[in-house]
């Protein structure tokens, strides 16, 4: 499992916009892939279940990544989420 911390700078945090450009990626990989917030966690392939984390500007994000293609998933996933986060 590949694993990567990431705090949210956007002033609107984990918003539908971005969410679904997570899950798009995300949905792209064979990878489970996670996104934890606080005590709550995300499915990256459902839009809505990023939605619920309601996660807002200056929040630590975990992205959580394990399966056959986690090296590549992990790594455009953290590049994401520095682009869009």
């Amino acid at each position: 499992m590949i694993t990567y911390k990431y705090v949210i700078s956007d002033r609107q945090g984990l918003h539908a916009t971005n969410a679904m450009s997570l899950c798009r990626a995300a949905s792209g990989y064979e990878s489970s892939i996670y996104l934890k917030s606080g005590t709550k966690t995300a499915d990256c392939k459902n839009v809505l279940s990023l939605m619920s984390l309601g996660a807002r500007q200056g929040e630590s994000l975990e992205l959580q990544v394990e399966g056959p293609d986690e090296g590549q998933a992990a790594g455009f996933l953290q590049g994401l989420l520095r682009t869009i986060l």
